[in-house]
């Protein structure tokens, strides 16, 4: 117990980790050393995304149990499981605490018809989309997309004769259509949701969300004057400063989607392979608008970022964010940067003092990034490290300038790049109807969403050589 909390202290885990590593059989500190850059990132994550101290402690244990069978696993290994593993700890806690189906009780309830049958159909059409989703309360109807449908006429007290006559139901304007696109968008919101989460772009590190209950634009608080408290003199007042909204927007969602026609034929020959398929390219067209949205902030103005309230781009000499003779990536150029993020100061002139925690590049640069920071980066937690810790490196393929670089704060800890969406839809919302033109389903993918720089002290820019 005494070297996992050593080693915790070290590392700036969290106390819930140094648990979970003193109760793993043969836990060595070598061991803990090669797993360490699983564990921070386990910590950055659930940290940005404040998740439960239980739901922490289960992305370790997960995390401990995927990896346990390599002996001596790559850093990118090592690096992929832990993020694996808390994505899916992140789309099974979303799916809990905010999935787009409403709890019922199950006392009583009626499993052949209303929200009992329909709890029971969507499990069963979950497992049929989604091979890791093991099916409880619909098991016995995800074996065949007859036996569903079949189900879904029954409960409405439909006399159907045959499966093929089942389906035509489905295509057509009844109550039962209606259920089956209902019960089916509810499916694909949740497989979408879980599939999404393992896949958000790796540029979603750098921002924080911020909560938006409406589309209503809004800045961030600022002062009117320095906040640090004024040594009062013998009968002397406090200095009062006026907190108001006259700082940077804020991100303010907007409405995005995509709609889908299913053919009747199509989905009477494959249902499953259509709506796999469906799903698959929902979730790819949500990875890349977030991608985008996120993009968006750092590629305006020719890459100089959004225009700021001050009337400035965001990377800017008068922000002291960004330099005018631009260089390569080099530990020469990566201390400089590091120097203007540790002297960043605010709109008062106070002292930020912002820990460099990530470089953003572009996959140009990639490798370069490794290389740089290998040369400056401890491999075990009892070497001296100048960096204080691990330095994260944050690829995104889409930035445009493929020689530009950045050097970031934790946006954890610090304000910077934000994004958000409205509240209790942080992953896309699939809904459906039976269509109307055409004899078939209509399926349509929507999501508010959008991002913002909302501070200049945490992020520099090099413009490259």
């Amino acid at each position: 117990m005494a070297q996992a909390r050593l080693f915790a202290q070290e590392r700036k885990l969290p106390a819930i980790m140094a648990d979970v590593l003193a109760a793993r059989p043969q836990m060595t500190i070598k061991r803990m050393e090669t797993l360490a850059p699983g564990l921070e990132l386990i910590r950055d994550l659930t940290e940005k995304n404040k998740v439960a101290a239980d739901d922490l402690a289960k992305a370790v244990k997960d995390y401990l149990a995927e990896i346990d069978t390599e002996q001596d696993p790559e850093t990118d290994k090592v690096q992929q499981t832990a993020r694996t593993v808390v994505f899916s700890m992140l789309a099974d806690a979303s799916v809990r605490d905010y999935g787009p189906t409403r709890e019922f009780s199950t006392v009583g309830t009626d499993w052949n018809s209303g929200p009992g049958l329909h709890a029971r159909v969507r499990d069963a059409v979950e497992a049929r989309l989604d091979r890791s989703h093991t099916p409880t309360l619909g098991r016995d109807l995800a074996g065949d997309w007859g036996d569903i449908i079949m189900a879904i006429c029954e409960g409405r007290g439909e006399r159907v004769s045959s499966r093929t006559q089942a389906a035509r139901l489905m295509s057509s304007g009844t109550h039962t259509a209606s259920d089956f696109a209902m019960i089916t968008a509810d499916a694909m919101s949740n497989v979408v949701a879980r599939q999404f989460a393992q896949r958000v772009p790796d540029l979603a590190r750098a921002s924080r969300e911020i909560p938006r209950d409406t589309y209503h634009q809004g800045k961030a608080l600022t002062l009117s004057a320095s906040g640090m408290p004024q040594e009062i003199a013998e009968a002397g007042e406090i200095e009062f400063v006026t907190m108001d909204e006259k700082g940077e927007a804020l991100p303010t969602p907007r409405d995005f989607g995509a709609g889908f026609n299913l053919t009747n034929t199509a989905l009477v020959n494959d249902p499953t392979g259509l709506m796999q398929q469906a799903s698959e390219r929902m979730v790819r067209g949500a990875v890349e608008r977030l991608r985008r949205v996120l993009l968006e902030p750092l590629e305006a103005n020719a890459g100089a970022g959004q225009t700021m309230a001050d009337g400035q781009p965001m990377f800017h000499t008068s922000h002291g964010n960004t330099t005018s003779t631009g260089a390569a990536l080099s530990v020469t150029s990566l201390s400089e940067a590091r120097v203007a993020l540790r002297k960043a100061k605010g709109l008062q002139g106070e002292l930020y003092a912002i820990e460099p925690w990530a470089l953003v590049v572009p996959a140009e640069l990639e490798t370069v990034a490794q290389q740089v920071v290998a040369e400056i980066q401890a491999t075990k937690f009892s070497d001296a490290n100048p960096f204080s810790g691990k330095l994260e490196i944050i690829v995104e393929p889409g930035l445009a300038d493929d020689g530009a670089w950045y050097l970031i704060g934790n946006p954890a800890l610090h304000d910077g790049l934000a994004h958000a969406f409205l509240t209790g839809q942080s992953a896309p919302r699939v809904e459906s109807r039976p269509a109307w033109e055409t004899l078939g389903m209509q399926y349509r993918l929507v999501w508010a969403v959008d991002a913002k720089f909302i501070e200049t002290a945490a992020w520099f820019r090099n413009p490259g050589a």
